[in-house]
């Protein structure tokens, strides 16, 4: 009874600590921040673009987005 209330600690405490490593990796990538630049890039693509084109490049604009993503 002993040994499996300790391995059933042991397992918790292992699942606490891999979430807390993907929680720690998660707040390093800053999301939020990511977010903003993605806006303003997007609001310079469109102020940028010459008046006088007829369609608008929407895969030059995701090249560029993802670009400054990676």
């Amino acid at each position: 009874m002993q040994s499996s209330l300790v391995e059933c600690a042991k397992a918790r405490r292992r699942d606490l600590v891999r979430s807390k490593v993907l929680a720690d990796y998660w707040a390093l990538t800053k999301p939020e921040v990511n977010f903003l630049i993605l806006i303003a890039i997007f609001a310079g693509f469109c102020l940028a673009r010459p008046v006088e084109s007829y369609d608008f490049p929407f895969l030059f604009l995701v090249h560029t987005l993802v670009g400054v993503c990676w």
